[in-house]
């Protein structure tokens, strides 16, 4: 009867054990909620150096808010629209072998919580940007233009203003300031007055002064 008993107390500890390291060896998994903010930031995929406007987001496991590049989503389709802000019920996947060049971390969206509108009046901000020598290539998103090239419909390509606030580190790309003459080859800093418009989304600079112009090699 002991030996009996061992060997059922064996056979539990080895099907334990074994369920433990098929746990390890496979992907995990954490219930989250992830929160898709209003305004998108501006980046581009590691395979490209194209810029674009990727979404901005956080989960409540980690509330830095970052980019959704090179991070796979499944689930729920939505069309986001920007001045609202969204919560979903998701899956948070660490894989254990992701594709190349994508993050280790996917997101399963299971279910929209909420769709708040969060932009809701006008505002206007002025400040100082330092807009880089060289453009680079930037195709918008909210709304995305197309051209006809050898009949068929294309990505609108822009040379944008690669620019950012003089206190940030945060680089943006932006197809135009209102009122602005761009030179290939000098650095600027210069001040500007951004406007936001509620209703419709709508978001641009305008020129107000220059600062400084310098020549780059």
């Amino acid at each position: 009867m002991k030996k009996l008993n061992f060997f059922f107390g064996f056979l539990v500890l080895s099907v334990l054990l074994s369920a433990c390291l098929k746990d390890d060896e496979g992907d995990k998994e954490k219930l989250v909620e992830l929160t898709i903010y209003a305004e998108t930031g501006y980046g581009g995929s590691v395979l490209s150096d194209i810029w674009t406007e990727p979404l901005v987001f956080s989960d409540s496991d980690d509330a830095n808010k970052r980019l959704l590049v090179d991070i796979i989503t499944e689930g729920i389709d939505f069309d986001y629209e920007r001045g609202y802000e969204y919560v979903f019920k998701a899956k948070k996947v660490w894989m254990k072998e992701p594709p190349q060049d994508v993050s280790s971390v996917k997101y399963v969206l299971e279910e929209l919580i909420s769709r708040e509108k969060v932009i809701t009046v006008d505002r206007e901000e002025e400040m100082e940007l330092l807009i880089s020598a060289e453009t680079v290539q930037f195709i918008p998103r909210y709304p995305l233009e197309y051209v006809e090239i050898d009949g068929g419909q294309v990505p609108k390509i822009y040379d944008a203003l690669r620019a950012r606030k003089v206190d940030s580190s945060s680089w943006m790309a932006i197809p135009e300031i209102e009122g602005f003459e761009f030179e290939p080859g000098y650095e600027y800093v210069v001040k500007v007055r951004k406007h936001t418009q509620a209703e419709p989304y709508a978001m641009h600079y305008q020129f107000l002064e220059l600062v400084s112009k310098t020549e780059k090699s």
